[in-house]
């Protein structure tokens, strides 16, 4: 359970409360609009408004995450702990993977050498297993010359 107040000073309200409890209570990094109807499950009188302040405060806190760059949309994960993400590129779920790279981090390419980098975040993206299994392999240069070694 989360302490009464955030680290800004700002109390964690019921609905804030309500928010925080039903993004950490999924797994499936949910956009905004996914979370309000999760929350409305709760208290269908909270306002979208409140919901997405309350996001935005949450993660000004530190509480949860802002995944931004995982589709169209901004997704959420109350999962602040190291950790990088997989995207299914067939269904758009979004899983956490553990973390990929280990720091000291330096990035490759011209100019970079000027650059300290304290954080580096892995997005995989390809298919889940559930989409992997229904769909056929991936045509890849070796399939093609495989087709290819058949027909003649």
């Amino acid at each position: 359970m989360p302490p009464s107040s955030l680290s800004s000073g700002r109390r964690l309200t019921p609905q804030r409360r309500l928010v925080y409890e039903a993004l950490a209570g999924t797994r499936t990094h949910p956009d905004a609009e996914q979370l309000i109807a999760m929350v409305r499950r709760g208290d269908p009188s909270i306002s979208v408004a409140t919901v997405y302040n309350s996001l935005r405060l949450l993660a000004d806190a530190g509480w949860i995450l802002e995944l931004r760059g995982l589709g169209p949309k901004t997704r959420y994960d109350a999962n602040t702990g190291e950790h990088d993400h997989f995207t299914c590129t067939a269904c758009g779920a979004v899983e956490d993977i553990p973390a990929q790279l280990d720091g000291p981090y330096r990035l490759r390419g011209e100019g970079m050498a000027r650059h300290r980098v304290d954080e580096v975040h892995v997005h995989a993206r390809g298919l889940c297993e559930r989409c992997a299994t229904a769909s056929p392999e991936p045509t890849t240069s070796t399939t093609v010359e495989k087709q290819a070694d058949k027909e003649a």
